[in-house]
């Protein structure tokens, strides 16, 4: 249609525009003016035969508004020649919601605006009906039609714009055909709107065809995948869905998911497996390497898992992107220095996607890599012995890791107990009573583990026993335990097994020793040993003796005091190399005390 050249006043949403005389003359270069309130703009790729008039048309529903677009296109010298491939700048009717904007690109994207060959895609290129987009390897494009739905498309994938048709009454309908690859269709309300009405998208995936629809709230969240061998996966996280092939159709309801080979009809549909755990880097970590090591954890019922690094939260941007992992752990062979995010999805046994799980923030501070593990000693502290080839160490032992790393630093360190990785805090004890094989795996910052040689130990919890007996006083003279007359003569008076001495009221006596043993004598003196009430008659003594099977006795002590009523008490106490100790408190009357 050619344009009029007459003079003409237009007024769209409130901005007016007064174009006079030739039409064809180019308008002065000014800033571009701001988009008309609740317009936005994208770019239009020129088709054969197209003009400013037809364009406008299209996307403004009226071709008398060219004067709009034109002003904001000054290059453009004669509206009535355009040349295919052209990008035009264009106002956006909300309305219109075949239209898909380019929003988010990362690395290698092309576009086909049909039928202009391909070429790199930009940022707010506009795609309509039969157009394309193709992605390459760690590569990702979005787009967003003016309903606010939005469409991803992940590495390896071609995608087309559908014409839309066989909408239902009262339902709007858009169509993408998936060609190869894989895209997410999803919707999600803005805070504060009501929902839009009801819509459906229509997906293709050769032989098969879904139909993604809203939830009450008008959020939808689905993912069709074209499986290898010319199948199809359907995953339905929001929203529900219907899967057609082979004559027949089942639903997917959210939550679930379905698959069709490349001939015959859906499977029932399964539900979804969960998000895993990531386990690190943590969110908001600073990793100071281009190739950290990622890590989740296990979910039983996964055959494999997809790890996505990106530049945003919904992984619209990508950087990375790993498939088919049947581990738990995965290492990229190089990061960009920026602020990322990563995300983990389980993949089950039937090939369908889990849900994603949410994004974790990551600054990456390094284009360098490291993979140097760190080095570090392992150091048993507290009380500890050595008999023969056994190390014992008492219950309040600990132990301590030192560790460093040259390259990115050192992150952290685990204990690896008996083979078990473990917590950091039981190295700090306390212990219980068994034989231990106690290493470490020191962490970098780029989660590099280097593994620390262990020390085997083993933890003595039991403290030496304490035996009494009465026995003959005369069967010891002569083998050690000499008579020392006046030491005889004290009311009470005790031998280390050379000498008898004098036990006195606030005396205390320490026998270091790994058998120790003391000799007690007082004719007439009574005990309570124990709960048992014993009495040294003439000739008799009584001797303590304490033992231990484990780390070997370190003392003997005693200590006599006054207790309450001005009764004596005799107070005995062993302990072993390790720490471990036992106390006793004997009640002792002697034969001069009523």
């Amino acid at each position: 249609m050619p344009i009029r050249s007459h003079s003409l006043a237009l007024v769209l949403s409130g901005l007016v525009t007064v174009c006079a005389g030739n039409a064809h003359a180019a308008a002065p270069a000014q800033p571009l003016p701001a988009p008309p309130p609740g317009l936005a703009t994208g770019w239009h790729i020129v088709r054969p035969g197209e003009t400013l008039e037809k364009i406008t048309a299209r996307y403004l529903g009226s071709s008398e508004l060219w004067h709009q677009i034109a002003q904001i296109n000054p290059e453009i010298a004669d509206p009535n020649k355009l040349e295919p491939g052209q990008r035009v700048r264009i106002y956006l009717q909300r309305k219109d919601s075949s239209v898909a904007r380019v929003i988010q690109l990362s690395r290698k994207v092309e576009a086909q605006a049909s039928p202009i060959p391909w070429e790199d895609a930009h940022l707010n290129d506009l795609l309509v009906d039969r157009d394309g987009v193709r992605t390459y390897p760690k590569s990702s494009a979005e787009m967003a039609f003016t309903d606010d739905t939005r469409l991803l498309v992940t590495e390896d994938s071609l995608v087309f714009l559908q014409r839309t048709g066989g909408a239902l009454r009262g339902v709007e309908r858009k169509s993408v055909e998936i060609v190869q690859g894989q895209a997410d269709v999803q919707a999600r309300p803005a805070a504060g709107r009501p929902a839009p009405p009801a819509a459906e998208v229509e997906i293709v995936l050769g032989n098969a065809r879904a139909t993604a629809r809203t939830d009450r709230s008008g959020a939808v969240q689905t993912r069709a995948r074209r499986a290898d061998g010319g199948g199809a996966k359907l995953m339905a996280y929001g929203g529900d869905a219907d899967l057609e092939a082979g004559g027949a159709k089942v639903q997917v309801p959210q939550g679930s998911g379905s698959s069709v080979a490349a001939s015959g009809p859906p499977t029932p549909a399964e539900k979804l497996l969960a998000a895993p755990h990531a386990t690190g880097p943590a969110d908001g970590a600073e990793v100071a390497c281009a190739n950290p090591s990622f890590s989740w954890d296990e979910l039983p019922a996964a055959a494999g898992y997809v790890v996505e690094v990106c530049r945003d939260p919904g992984c619209a941007s990508l950087v990375e992107r790993a498939s088919g992992l049947t581990g738990t752990t995965w290492r990229p062979q190089a990061l960009p220095a920026a602020t990322l995010y990563w995300r983990v999805t389980a993949r089950s046994r039937s090939g369908l996607d889990g849900y994603p799980g949410a994004a974790s923030k990551l600054a990456v501070t390094s284009t360098q890599a490291d993979t140097q593990p760190p080095a570090g000693t392992l150091a048993l502290l507290g009380p500890q012995v050595q008999i023969g080839d056994v190390l014992f160490a008492g219950p309040g032992a600990r132990l301590n890791v030192e560790a460093s790393d040259a390259e990115s630093g050192l992150d952290h360190w685990l204990p690896v107990i008996n083979g078990r990785e473990g917590d950091v805090r039981e190295a700090a004890g306390p212990w219980a009573a068994g034989v231990y094989s106690f290493g470490a795996l020191a962490v970098d910052r780029c989660g590099n583990r280097g593994p620390v040689s262990p020390i085997v130990f083993t933890v003595d919890t039991t403290a030496p026993t304490l035996s009494w007996e009465v026995m003959p006083y005369d069967s010891f003279v002569g083998r050690g335990v000499h008579r020392r007359g006046k030491a005889r003569s004290a009311p009470l008076t005790w031998s280390g097994g050379v000498q008898w001495l004098a036990l006195a009221a606030g005396d205390e006596v320490r026998i270091d020793s790994d058998g120790p043993q003391a000799f007690f004598h007082a004719t007439g003196a009574h005990f309570v040993a124990d709960g048992k009430e014993v009495t040294l008659g003439e000739g008799q003594m009584l001797r303590i003796r304490a033992a231990d099977d484990g780390s070997h006795v370190e003392h003997l002590r005693f200590h006599l005091r006054r207790g309450e009523g001005g009764k004596n008490v005799l107070e005995i106490e062993t302990g072993d190399l390790v720490g471990n100790s036992r106390k006793a408190e004997w009640e002792l009357r002697l034969a001069d005390q009523k």
